[in-house]
């Protein structure tokens, strides 16, 4: 049986330049075992092999560090298994610099023939010029030499240590022109000008590498947990749509929310995997930016809120941290983390083991801007929601389709059936279009004229879905689509410019003022139990976050009817509401967290943590509540669908037994 994930873990980097002496000479099993210790960890990711192509033990297959001189990955592993703390090994894949050195052909070639590299490396620099971020690709297809070179390096440390888990790193979508691809997409009749196609078959390919991999593990290790990075994040990548994610035994979403998107990319990656069946797990990182940034810290605030926020997503916690070459653990660091982990030790009984719970789903379109606008809108409104799929739909009351058309003919008739049933659906912009976005698929209560012919227009509401909105023309930076009533009812009307702004027609110094009448499109239209909105909302909060429009898809639900499982009174807009269900301890559990992200500089930081009062629950919920409390504070609360919850700071759980 393969374990769920630890909940608090470390993923530590370790890639060391050959230039660098005295590699692991600092390391103290003691000093080790104590940092570890101190910062509340139970599992720690280690090296066997590293980006610069070294290994971290005696190898016979890859190349040691010539500047080590000891068994540092089996020291760490003794370290680390005297104490109970799981470690499993870090292999690196998509990126090795001595072997693309040594073996140019082991490497991701373009069409001409030369080497694909992540970053913006110029392979022509003077050799004393400042190097950027970067890294040769290498082409880890099943059946090439490198791919081979890969499989026996893990069949020999799987023969040599105990083996806790696997984590394979850099995996890419590609199109590879390499002698290796180059015969597999000529017997599989392969177009070589069709990027796609070469990219598809590439990443196939690379499925095949992965199954090898699993397969040899499991020949002597049946238990061990293996990751390969890159493939779990929910966007519009071949390795995600070909599900490369499968071969997780655990899906692990790395995200650095300081610099890399922010705080609100984990909720939809989590809610997707916990949705699929998964174990979750979240990691962020120690560094104040990136990743191998050494000196740079996050404050133990940070981490502990953003620990928080893991578990309240239902996943198990992991923070990145970089080894100094000396192989001595930074306390500091540990120190930091520690507070966090503490934290996590007083809640994570009431996160991981649960899966999200609401009645309001969101269909996934792969689109960033129209899914995380959508989900933005959400989150801000704090109407807490699951991924709506086919097989999840009768559980839902509501569901919003993202502005990007993606259904097909068979969806759109199982969402359509649905409605029929009572379900309440709203529609972004072209979100129920035909892929061709000829027609809609689905029945909105009007007919497709096309798009406008403006780069913007305003939007004009009707009192039914006019609360707390203005009542004058407000603006939309992207036009809506054109349409023609048929069966609905207008909730909202079109205003459209008087002219487009370009350098013939122009009006002060933004967009043309509206026309003093409506234009015959509207804006909103319900048909029954279906809200259709012209604009695409979602892309246009996602770009321009103008509160107007989030606000009038909260007017939308609640003219729709729609009553959340779990709603909450009294939290700020930046606060957040999740919910989990835990149905083998018979329990909800309602997370409640608050910590706005402030931009300072290239970097969002977590750093307040004001005092939060007068919030309120109000329950929905299918089951009888027997008992009412809060974590870690056990606070008992009154038993009923009305809840005040006592006063907190950044955080606080409550549950909900039945």
């Amino acid at each position: 049986m393969i374990p769920p994930p630890k909940t608090r873990q470390v993923h530590l980097d370790f890639h060391t330049s050959e230039l660098i002496p005295g590699i692991g000479e600092r390391f103290d099993k003691a000093q080790w075992q104590a940092a570890l210790r101190l910062g509340h960890v139970n599992q720690i990711n280690i090296f066997a092999k590293c980006h610069h192509s070294w290994s971290y033990y005696p190898t016979q297959v890859g190349a040691i560090h010539p500047n080590l001189n000891f068994d540092l990955m089996g020291a760490q592993i003794e370290a680390c298994h005297e104490i109970g703390v799981v470690c499993p090994i870090y292999v690196t894949v998509g990126w090795s610099a001595h072997d693309a050195e040594t073996h140019p052909d082991w490497c991701v070639q373009n069409r001409d023939g030369s080497i694909h590299a992540m970053g913006n490396l110029d392979f022509t620099a003077d050799p004393n010029t400042k190097r950027p971020w970067g890294w040769k690709d290498l082409c880890a297809v099943a059946n090439g030499p490198y791919h081979a070179h890969i499989v026996a390096q893990v069949r020999e440390i799987c023969a040599n240590y105990p083996v806790d888990g696997f984590f394979f790193d850099i995996y890419h979508d590609q199109a590879c022109y390499c002698e290796t691809c180059r015969k597999r997409l000529d017997e599989e009749g392969v177009d070589l000008d069709n990027p796609q196609a070469v990219t598809l078959s590439y990443t196939l390919a690379i499925r095949a590498h992965m199954q090898d991999l699993r397969n040899v593990i499991a020949e002597t290790h049946p238990n061990a947990t293996v990751y390969f990075n890159s493939a779990t994040h929910v966007d519009d990548t071949m390795r995600f749509r070909e599900r490369l994610f499968d071969l997780n035994t655990q899906q692990e979403l790395e995200d650095l929310p300081t610099t890399w998107g922010g705080y609100d990319k984990l909720p939809i990656e989590a809610k997707f995997h916990l949705g699929e069946g998964s174990h979750v797990l979240a990691m962020s990182g120690k560094f104040h930016k990136s990743w191998g940034e050494f000196g740079g810290f996050k404050h133990p605030d940070a981490m502990k809120y953003e620990a928080a926020a893991m578990i309240a997503n239902g996943a198990a916690c992991n923070f990145g941290d970089h080894l100094h070459p000396s192989g001595e653990l930074d306390v500091e660091t540990y120190r930091c983390l520690g507070e966090a982990f503490r934290y996590v030790e007083q809640i994570e009984a009431y996160g991981p083991g649960g899966v999200p719970y609401s009645r309001l789903g969101l269909w996934l379109t792969l689109g960033r801007a129209a899914d995380y606008g959508t989900a933005n809108i959400l989150l801000e409104l704090h109407q807490d929601f699951v991924i709506a799929t086919e097989s999840n739909l009768d559980q839902l009351e509501a569901l919003i389709l993202p502005s990007r058309p993606t259904l097909t003919e068979s969806q759109a008739a199982r969402i359509t059936d649905w409605v029929r049933k009572g379900g309440k659906l709203v529609v972004f912009g072209a979100g129920a279009l035909s892929p061709d976005r000829s027609r809609f698929l689905i029945d909105v209560g009007a007919d497709l004229i096309g798009p406008s012919d403006y780069h913007f227009d305003y939007t004009v509401v009707r009192p039914e879905i006019a609360a707390g909105l203005v009542s004058t023309p407000f603006l939309n930076y992207e036009s809506g689509l054109r349409t023609q009533m048929t069966t609905g009812e207008s909730l909202a009307a079109i205003r459209e410019p008087y002219f487009n702004r370009t350098y013939a027609h122009y009006s002060g110094h933004q967009n043309t003022p509206f026309r003093l009448e409506d234009s015959p499109y509207p804006a909103i239209v319900r048909h029954g139990n279906v809200i259709f909105f012209a604009h695409a909302l979602d892309r246009l909060y996602y770009t321009h976050a103008v509160r107007l429009h989030r606000d009038i898809v909260k007017n939308a639900l609640d003219l729709l009817g729609y009553q959340p499982a779990v709603s909450v009174t009294g939290l700020p807009s930046s606060g957040r509401l999740f919910v989990l269900h835990q149905p083998q301890h018979r329990r909800y559990i309602a997370h409640l967290l608050y910590s706005p992200a402030l931009q300072r500089g290239e970097v969002k930081v977590i750093e307040d943590f004001p005092n939060i009062e007068s919030v309120r629950l109000k329950l929905d919920l299918p089951d009888p509540i027997t008992e009412a409390f809060t974590i870690p504070i056990h606070t008992p609360l009154s038993i009923g669908n009305d809840l005040a919850v006592p006063p907190f700071k950044f955080h606080t759980t409550v549950v909900i037994n039945y």
